[in-house]
């Protein structure tokens, strides 16, 4: 009997079993067919700019360069040369053609590589030597010292003198509107126009304050130039005013301020000078560089208006 008890549940318990596995639902495995992987392609580009830097070190040149078609809008950036012997013989300013090789997979760039890069113009300075200055270059202007005085033609086309602005608080900046580098020229610009909009909102304190853009380049910038370009900055004289100069005139102040430029046939190399100049005609500061920020140099300039005027 007890054998037979065994027996039984052991039947039983063997059609448990076999009942919950009958139960179970059948487990499937999708498989997602394999994805072929993105075609690499390669295409080339023509590429036209100025050497801005030139690092023999890394084998990077940093050109500003023109729009690139189908590519690339027209900036600055550096590019690695696989070729070093190209670097021996670059130098900033120089003109140079290339071909671009760019490497896709699929749609995303996966590698770039500048070939065949050439010098097409390396520009002479359009400086004459007999426009240079025969004496020893003038020493850097002190705060108090007299500004040199220069005549330039603003964008209306009138002759101004620096000295004719006497009387006023000058802000007195350079540029020139060609210029390819945002943290360069159109910096400067940008911080003009906000130092306008600032000054403008009490009309008192707007009578009282110059901001003057001088451009170097004069072949470039005519007075119809710089009345366009003014315009789309909004400048609008008399309380900001965009002129240009002859170079002879330009050297009469730009060394004692710090600045040089180094004119080519399309770009300068430069740096960056901003003057803030009393109602005397005095020197206050020079800022270097486009990093000053309007609303300090508002601060000086407040300073030095008339009490009347504050």
């Amino acid at each position: 009997m007890v054998r037979l008890a065994c027996l039984v549940a052991i039947a039983l318990g063997l059609a448990l079993v076999t009942g919950c596995d009958r139960a179970k639902p059948e487990l499937t495995v999708e498989t997602k067919p394999a994805v072929a992987p993105a075609a690499r392609t390669s295409k080339s580009f023509e590429l036209r700019g100025v050497v801005r830097k030139v690092d023999r070190e890394t084998s990077e040149v940093s050109i500003s360069h023109e729009a690139i078609p189908g590519f690339m809008a027209k900036m600055t950036m550096p590019f690695t040369l696989k070729d070093r012997s190209v670097l021996s013989d670059l130098k900033p300013g120089d003109e140079v053609e290339g071909t671009l090789l760019v490497d896709y997979e699929g749609s995303e760039v996966k590698d770039s590589n500048l070939t065949d890069l050439v010098v097409t113009n390396r520009p002479a300075t359009l400086i004459e030597p007999t426009q240079l200055p025969t004496s020893p270059m003038p020493e850097t202007l002190k705060p108090g010292d007299l500004v040199p005085d220069f005549t330039m033609t603003t964008q209306e086309g009138k002759p101004l003198r620096l000295s004719d602005l006497r009387g006023h608080v000058v802000v007195l900046t350079f540029i020139y509107t060609r210029c390819p580098l945002p943290e360069f020229c159109p910096a400067i610009d940008m911080k003009f126009a906000d130092l306008a909009k600032r000054i403008s909102t009490v009309s008192r304190r707007a009578g009282q304050v110059r901001l003057l853009s001088v451009s170097f380049d004069p072949e470039h910038d005519t007075p119809e130039v710089l009345a366009a370009h003014a315009a789309r900055r909004g400048a609008k004289p008399p309380l900001w005013t965009f002129a240009t100069a002859p170079v002879k005139e330009l050297l009469k102040v730009t060394g004692s301020l710090g600045l040089f430029f180094v004119p080519g046939t399309r770009e300068f190399d430069h740096n960056m000078r901003t003057a803030v100049i009393d109602p005397d005609g005095k020197l206050v500061q020079v800022e270097v560089g486009s990093g000053w920020k309007p609303a300090d140099l508002l601060k000086t300039v407040y300073e030095r208006l008339p009490k009347a005027g504050k």
